[in-house]
């Protein structure tokens, strides 16, 4: 039986329209396309029928509860199995989306960016966004502009606009991404030096180089167990922003996750007695409680276990400062009252995602003043 396409509103044999497409390329060729002297044979090619799928994207983009966590991660993992595996060409719907958290949104450009690169940007992708005549419908549309995502997938904005006259909760958002050691990653938060307390500074940005060197030499030393074939590229993606006297910073990569690579690089009788510390704590609890406790130790050799102890205690010495870290399935992190806090989630982020908080120098300065006149 002959298989069957619609076009334009007709059921048609996909052989019919397989001839149709070879007698417009023949007719093309015929014209023999000429620029500045040359024939332009790709100008002549009929290119191939796009394979899209549309996946529903979550009503919150978000991975720092469980309500929001497994459908954003459910769309990561669409993304990959469409893109990569499948080879389809993918629509993702944000048409109900009304929420991005930031943590959310860099797991989710991260996995866009790792599929697209992973595809050689031979599949199409599209994003179908809320109405702008909704208020929701413009932060989406200046969000995904404002951290580049339309720019990455070649999907021209809804409305172009200067970057200045989006939201104010949208444009201090600013992205960054590499591979290389040499890049000296720690260079992203340059701007803020003199806004920063010096001390914090120097911290965070030791901390923020080592914790991309660890991710380099160690997050990608295994595969990732996602489905895909081992991608050799070893990446880092990062958000910034600073907004009423705060700086966050948001950095993951999508390897193997500290749960994994920790006995890669450590003793398993050295862990066992690590471990014994955190009883009654999930296994991936453990490991990142066992991670930030090695690196304070100092006992290991080279970059092991030094990035996240360095940020945690960086943003622990300063004044309203928070941080988080989610690696697999756990989460250690503190809250704005300095308790610290851990959980262990349903679902699994493949990967690690730290992120922090910390005042700038002037915000600490306005604070001192007003305790004064007070």
């Amino acid at each position: 039986m002959a298989r069957l396409r619609r076009l334009n509103g007709r059921t048609v044999p996909v052989g019919v329209i397989r001839k149709r497409s070879r007698r417009r390329v023949r007719q093309r060729e015929k014209k023999h396309i000429r620029r500045d002297g040359e024939r332009r044979w790709h100008l002549s090619r009929a290119r191939d029928e796009a394979n899209f799928v549309v996946v529903l994207a979550p009503q919150s983009v978000a991975i720092h509860d469980d309500a929001h966590r497994g459908p954003t991660l459910a769309l990561c993992g669409h993304i990959r199995r469409r893109l990569i595996l499948k080879k389809q060409d993918l629509i993702v719907d944000f048409s109900h989306t009304a929420h991005l958290h930031a943590t959310g949104m860099l797991a989710l450009m991260a996995e866009l960016d790792r599929a697209i690169r992973m595809t050689g940007g031979r599949r199409t992708i599209r994003c179908r966004l809320p109405s702008r005549k909704t208020e929701r419908g413009k932060i989406v549309g200046q969000t995904f502009d404002q951290i580049g995502l339309f720019e990455l997938i070649k999907q021209a904005p809804p409305v172009e606009h200067a970057t200045e006259s989006f939201d104010e909760s949208v444009r201090h958002w600013r992205y960054a991404t590499g591979t290389r050691i040499d890049e000296r990653p720690g260079d992203v938060l340059d701007k803020h030096e003199g806004r920063i307390a010096p001390a914090v500074m120097e911290g965070m940005q030791k901390g923020l180089a080592e914790a991309i060197v660890n991710s380099l030499h160690h997050a990608y030393a295994e595969p990732r167990e996602d489905g895909c074939a081992k991608f050799g590229e070893r990446r880092w993606w990062m958000f910034t922003h600073e907004k009423d006297g705060m700086l966050s910073v948001i950095v993951c990569d999508l390897g193997i996750g500290i749960p994994r690579s920790l006995p890669l690089n450590w003793s398993s009788k050295l862990l066992r007695s690590i471990a014994g510390l955190f009883e009654g704590d999930a296994a991936d609890v453990v490991a990142i409680k066992s991670a930030l406790e090695l690196g304070k130790s100092r006992t290991g050799a080279g970059h092991r276990g030094k990035g996240l102890p360095q940020i945690w205690s960086a943003t622990q010495n300063s004044k309203n400062g928070t941080v988080g870290i989610h690696s697999n399935r756990g989460y250690v992190g503190t809250t704005n009252d300095r308790e610290d806090i851990s959980r262990s989630f349903r679902e699994r982020f493949m990967g690690t995602l730290v992120w922090w908080r910390v005042p700038t120098e002037a915000a600490i300065a306005d604070g001192r003043e007003r305790d004064q006149h007070s």
